[in-house]
């Protein structure tokens, strides 16, 4: 398309506003209220009335605390984006929802096959951004380390985190603090040398852009090539792999103020030279220019739209009744088409089993059975096999586990006995399918019907509370996943009460809680498993398992000889 003029923002930031004004952008803002639905023609209509305002450009924003949905983009006669800043949390209802864009950003790259899971055709790393900020010489500030973030008990390993900075600033002026405005915020960092970083999930967050575009050392979570692209790792910002490393960067840098501010204001520098919100502003253009028609329109964008109210109903984050998310998804036709689409299917059972409506539920299961619906679709036999156990129908439940395998040819295991096995073999099937966990969703066996491998195998421990090869189980499928060190260091810690004598078992819980910032408990384990291995006649396997994971030789250093 041409010259991009005017842009609608939605739900989008001040600063992002000032930068486009700057770009020579003619810019209206508008904002949604959370959890429900703003009609995007009315409101633009209403724009036009009032200053002749045409987009060129609609771009919405979304983030943790306002989720605003959309209706009506499919009428625009302009691009449409949707940046994602959340995605590591919201990222099962934001990949429906982008169905409704032409062009989708993701703040996370590693989060964009994810987002694409419905079908989204364009979707696009555009990282969060900095901004330009005074950045005092570190000698005219009066506090050695600062961290912002809020501490609460669904968060254990921020505040395992701060006890540990605590202990480790003796001596030096630390601020630990939350609910800061913007403008605090950044005056506090202006006064600091040191941020350290923590994010939720592993994730790139806000912070190490904040932290840098004061001149501060941001030291952060190793998060690997991502996070490394953005900022030089041991000259603009630095990294530490676990509690352990973490204090021993902390007192090198405590110990020489002038690396530190070398290294913050290189960060800085890097800040101004690629991350501004400027830069950000300018690539939503250029990516506006390029952008194609990818987007679902009339009846089709409706049902990506309820779709996306289902899903964000089912984890709390929506307003209204199960009948009315119901009536949405059956886009006033009186009952739901399941022949749509698997989603139409799943999201029906969802609402309805969350709802308790028996009837209805059992209805949507026998209507799938009896007319062979979806059996190619994995989602759709889990889905149904799941609402047949809530049910208390184990026959339909396996009916939809044999039509599974049958269709995608999977060897058969043999027949579950019980409905745990069945969702134990649902469990490792969705993990060889790569759908481990819906990162974000707060899942309740007690209420939800499990989407995946995690899901599964919780809903066995609701009836089998701390059964050993379940917990193996689950957290083998978690291993590979980052940022869930927190939820291992549970499981672990059950597991190795009960196999007292497994020296990898207990390494892993030293591992895990070293990442979770336990770091007095993890050296212990860590002890121990070493003692383990060497009375088995097993200290080489040790070694090579301690070194793999051993990055820094730090925590080798801590331990005793073997020998």
């Amino acid at each position: 398309m041409g010259e991009i003029k005017n842009v609608c923002l939605i739900d989008g930031p001040q600063l992002l506003a000032t930068a486009f004004d700057k770009l020579g952008c003619d810019v209206l803002r508008l904002a949604g209220s959370g959890g429900a639905v703003l009609d995007l023609g009315e409101a633009l209509a209403r724009a036009r009335e009032g200053r002749g305002f045409v987009p060129d450009l609609v771009v919405q924003i979304e983030s943790l605390g306002r989720r605003c949905l959309l209706a009506g983009l499919d009428s625009l006669a302009c691009p449409a984006m949707l940046w994602c800043m959340d995605p590591h949390l919201n990222g099962y209802w934001h990949a429906p929802y982008a169905r409704l864009f032409d062009l989708t950003c993701s703040s996370q790259r590693a989060a964009i096959p994810a987002l694409a899971g419905r079908g989204a055709a364009d979707v696009r790393w555009l990282p969060t951004f900095g901004l330009s900020s005074p950045s005092p010489a570190h000698g005219q500030r009066t506090r050695d380390v600062a961290f912002v973030g809020r501490q609460s008990a669904a968060r254990p390993g921020r505040t395992w985190m701060v006890r540990l900075l605590e202990r480790s600033c003796a001596g030096h002026v630390l601020t630990v603090t939350e609910g800061l405005s913007f403008g605090a915020m950044l005056d506090l960092y202006r006064d600091a040398r040191i941020v350290p970083n923590e994010s939720i999930l592993d994730e790139v967050n806000f912070r190490l852009f904040e932290g840098a575009s004061c001149g501060c050392l941001v030291l952060g979570q190793d998060l690997g090539e991502e996070q490394a692209s953005l900022f030089e790792p041991g000259r603009e910002f630095d990294t530490y792999a676990d509690g352990v490393e973490l204090v021993e960067k902390l007192g090198l840098y405590l110990k020489n103020p002038r690396l530190t501010q070398a290294m913050g204001q290189a960060g800085r520098a890097r800040v101004l030279a690629e991350h501004t919100v400027r830069h950000r502003a300018q690539r939503i253009l250029e990516y506006g220019r390029d952008a194609t028609d990818l987007r679902a329109r009339g009846r089709e964008a409706d049902i990506w739209l309820a779709l996306t109210v289902a899903t964000m109903w089912e984890a709390g984050m929506f307003g209204g009744s199960a009948r009315e998310v119901l009536a949405r998804l059956a886009g006033g036709a009186g009952a739901i088409d399941l022949t749509v689409s698997p989603e139409m299917v799943c999201a029906a059972m969802r609402v309805q089993a969350m709802a308790g409506m028996t009837a209805p539920l059992a209805t949507t299961v026998d209507s799938l059975l009896a007319a062979g619906l979806w059996e190619d679709s994995a989602e759709a036999n889990l889905t149904g096999s799941m609402a047949a156990l809530r049910l208390g129908r184990f026959d339909a439940a396996k009916s939809f586990w044999y039509r599974h395998i049958r269709n995608t040819g999977i060897k058969n295991p043999g027949p579950p006995g019980s409905p745990d096995d069945l969702r134990i073999l649902w469990a490792r099937n969705a993990a060889r399918r790569g759908a481990v966990i819906r990162s974000g969703f707060a899942f309740d066996p007690a209420t939800h019907l499990p989407a995946s491998a995690s899901e599964c195998l919780l809903a066995v421990l609701n009836d089998r509370p701390e059964d050993p090869p379940i917990m193996r189980l689950l957290d083998t499928m978690l291993r590979p996943l980052p940022g869930y060190s927190q939820l291992r260091v549970g499981l672990l810690s059950s597991l190795t009460l009960r196999e007292r004598d497994d020296w990898r078992l207990t390494l892993d819980l030293a591992l895990a809680n070293l990442r979770s910032y336990r770091v007095e408990p993890g050296l212990e384990e860590l002890a121990m498993a070493q003692r383990l291995a060497k009375s088995q006649g097993q200290e080489r396997a040790f070694a090579r398992a301690l070194a793999a994971a051993d990055r820094s030789g730090l925590l080798a250093a801590r331990l005793a000889p073997a020998g």
